[in-house]
């Protein structure tokens, strides 16, 4: 029984060693974790750079900075000045006749389109001048410097030797505006006269 106690005492110190031996190996490991081991050129530089002061900022005038753009916030619409794309761009407007003309009913030249009208005679004799004109039918219609004439309510300006010019007046669908365009009925020689 005594070699049976003298084993058991054996192992037990044995297994005591082997774990002591472990727990030293650990140790030695873990304290090694926190730092490589470098070489002894390193370890000098590392160590003189450690003592070496810190450099102070050295202040730099506001004028010196580069300052860099801003960040684009993304695109913002502006629709200032701008015309809306949801409104049509041809449109019934209204009130036109009371902002265009300040006159009472329309006379017959002004039922006509001016394409519809033939200017078939001139006379000139300074602000005295006359012209003819003719619609579909047939009919004559004598104009003068004012008078009203086509459907876009169209004034007379001038009358020289070969044409009429006249000023129809609209408005702009997109500002509201009047805009007033020239138009000109010109005078075509009869087959008389061209032979």
């Amino acid at each position: 029984m005594n070699k049976i106690n003298r084993i058991r005492k054996r192992k037990s110190r044995e297994s005591l060693f082997a774990t002591l031996f472990v727990a030293a190996a650990c140790c030695f490991a873990l304290s090694g974790c926190g730092e490589e081991a470098k070489p002894p050129a390193q370890q000098q530089k590392a160590e003189a750079v450690k003592q070496m002061p810190e450099k102070q900022p050295v202040p730099v005038a506001a004028a010196e900075v580069k300052k860099t753009p801003p960040e684009p916030a993304g695109y913002h619409y502006d629709p200032m000045g701008k015309i809306d794309p949801f409104v049509p761009l041809v449109r019934e407007v209204e009130g036109m006749d009371e902002q265009v003309l300040d006159e009472g009913p329309l006379t017959p030249l002004q039922r006509y389109a001016l394409a519809e009208l033939k200017l078939v005679a001139v006379i000139v004799a300074g602000d005295q001048s006359k012209a003819m004109v003719e619609d579909g039918k047939g009919d004559g219609y004598i104009l003068s410097k004012g008078t009203l004439v086509g459907n876009k309510h169209g004034e007379v300006m001038e009358i020289k030797q070969n044409e009429v010019v006249i000023v129809e007046k609209e408005i702009n669908p997109s500002t509201g505006g009047i805009i007033q365009k020239k138009v000109s009925l010109v005078l075509h020689k009869s087959e008389e006269e061209e032979l």
